[in-house]
């Protein structure tokens, strides 16, 4: 059922989206560019103590969504649809070529999740938004045939998991596995003041 629902996703509606379009969704659920804004939003020294616990542990996340991926990637090793143009995929590890669960669908969880987490006291509007872009771009890895819908369910339900990890199931920042006191202290040890 899962593979007969993916392929007709694909074929009905994916197909006939504009691949560009398809491939900004897919790097806006990549590790590639995510991890390399929270560490370099971690070192700004204009950055509150707030926005930098944030992202600290934004960091922290991204490791156990990369540690839960893998594993979960290369234990199961379920192979990618027999329609998948894998020519415009950047593989960057050997587990990326197992199709379950979805990393991207991961992020954009966990993504959308922890932005809920650390701003939904302050915005309901952008949380709305950050959950909407989640399952936008979980919901395109099926809809350009990277993944069956399985993978992408257990993605979507992964990211909710290393949210939980992160914030050690408060879903609050008060939960956060690195306070704020503890980030600044890093901080401040490595930027040597």
């Amino acid at each position: 059922m899962d593979k007969s629902l993916s392929i007709r996703l694909y074929q009905d509606i994916g197909r006939h989206i504009p691949r560009r379009y398809m491939l900004l969704l897919e790097h806006a659920g990549n590790g590639l560019f995510w991890i390399p804004v929270a560490v370099i939003g971690w070192f700004i020294p204009a950055a509150s103590p707030f926005v930098r616990c944030c992202l600290a542990n934004l960091f922290l996340g991204f490791l156990v969504d990369l540690a839960l991926v893998g594993a979960l990637k290369g234990l199961a090793r379920r192979q990618r649809p027999v329609y998948n143009q894998a020519g415009d995929f950047l593989l960057v590890v050997s587990v990326d070529k197992f199709s379950f669960p979805s990393g991207h669908a991961s992020r954009a969880s966990f993504i959308a999740a922890f932005a809920c987490t650390c701003l939904a006291p302050y915005s309901l509007s952008i949380c709305l938004a950050a959950s909407l872009v989640g399952v936008t771009v979980a919901l395109s890895r099926a809809l350009m045939g990277r993944h069956y819908l399985g993978d992408v369910a257990a993605g979507l339900m992964l990211g909710l998991l290393t949210t939980a990890v992160v914030t050690r199931g408060t879903f609050t920042t008060q939960g956060f596995w690195i306070g704020s006191t503890d980030s600044e202290y890093a901080y401040r040890r490595v930027m040597g003041s």
